[in-house]
């Protein structure tokens, strides 16, 4: 009679897994995750759509992630109910946050700027109609420079597509040096662009790294590459755009780089992430990223979260409470 009991427990197991194969292969899961819901007002960590799984590069839009965090809720990093972005973090933790890129056409600007003050920064105005988000994958369109930007991950390894008008003054911003989120204050920063490649590094003091362990910080490296030469670069500190120098180096705040772009110009950058070292963001890139086209890491990310999301199917009810269910499930596996 044991027998029979295993026998009949092992077919059941069994069948219950080709189910959950099968239903891998037929329905689209990310479709129910909606990630804007409950981003009003919540912390910086959840709002990061193009990530993997319990991945480490999270990567998502900011819309007011430089404000600061005095009470330790302010700078929520993404509010579904604010309508401009100030570029696009590679890193949304507890408690960490930030190495910033920026996007833009025409004028420099160095720092973000308020949403009620957009020209006076790199900030850019967007609609809800142009944008799109769901597990792995994030779209928008910054409306004040025509600029399509689109993010996903592998687990170490952050994408950004920048897709620009026709302009000789496109740009993108490294913004390295300002506090993002619950990061807490910077107290060190470097950026290095030589070649097409940029790297650097971010130290900062989190609140709770303050209050139980003072002697403690934490720092996030990077090293990025780009796929298309600038005309011209510089750093913050040297508003002079520098074409004729190999390489330019910047402690404590960041590079941008000049383009020559043509209508509908995709650029992309792959940017390796580390807790450790530059050379640890280099090795992740190069192990997981090197060969990776920024629509193959999509499609890689779409078929990942149908497998971890096929862990449980639900069948029936309101499409609005599948919605819920996979929408929490997604959360729960960024972690």
């Amino acid at each position: 009679m044991k027998h029979k009991i295993f026998i009949a427990l092992s077919l059941s197991i069994i069948s219950i897994q080709a189910l959950s194969q099968s239903v891998q292969t037929s329905e689209d899961l990310t479709r129910y995750v909606k990630p804007n819901i409950g981003s009003a007002h919540s912390r910086y960590f959840f709002y990061t759509p193009a990530a993997l799984p319990f991945g480490m590069a999270k990567l998502a839009p900011s819309t007011n992630g430089s404000y600061g965090n005095a009470s330790g809720w302010e700078a929520v990093g993404y509010d579904e109910r604010h309508t401009s972005i100030e570029g696009f973090a590679n890193f949304h933790e507890f408690q960490i946050g930030g190495i910033v890129f920026a996007p833009t056409v025409g004028k420099i600007h160095t720092y973000p700027g308020k949403m009620d003050q957009r020209s006076k920064g790199y900030r850019s105005s967007f609609n809800k109609t142009d944008e799109y988000a769901t597990a792995g994958y994030y779209r928008v369109l910054l409306k004040d420079y025509q600029i399509k930007a689109e993010l996903t991950a592998t687990e170490r390894v952050g994408f950004h597509q920048y897709t620009f008008p026709a302009s000789d003054s496109s740009n993108v911003i490294f913004d390295i040096g300002h506090m993002m989120g619950e990061s807490g204050p910077v107290l060190d920063a470097k950026v290095t662009y030589e070649g097409n490649r940029i790297s650097g590094y971010v130290i900062t003091k989190p609140v709770y790294v303050q209050k139980y362990q003072k002697e403690a910080n934490v720092a996030m490296y990077f090293y990025a590459e780009i796929d298309k030469s600038p005309i011209a670069y510089g750093s913050f500190k040297d508003s002079t755009l520098l074409p004729d120098q190999k390489s330019i180096h910047s402690k404590g705040a960041g590079i941008y780089l000049r383009f020559k772009t043509k209508k509908d110009e995709p650029i992309c950058i792959k940017t390796g992430l580390s807790y450790t070292s530059v050379e640890n963001a280099k090795l992740n890139l190069d192990k997981e990223g090197k060969h990776l086209s920024f629509s193959q890491a999509k499609e890689n990310a779409h078929k990942r979260w149908n497998e971890n999301l096929s862990r449980i199917t639900v069948n029936g009810g309101k499409e609005e409470d599948r919605i819920k269910f996979y929408t929490g499930l997604f959360h729960a596996l960024l972690g």
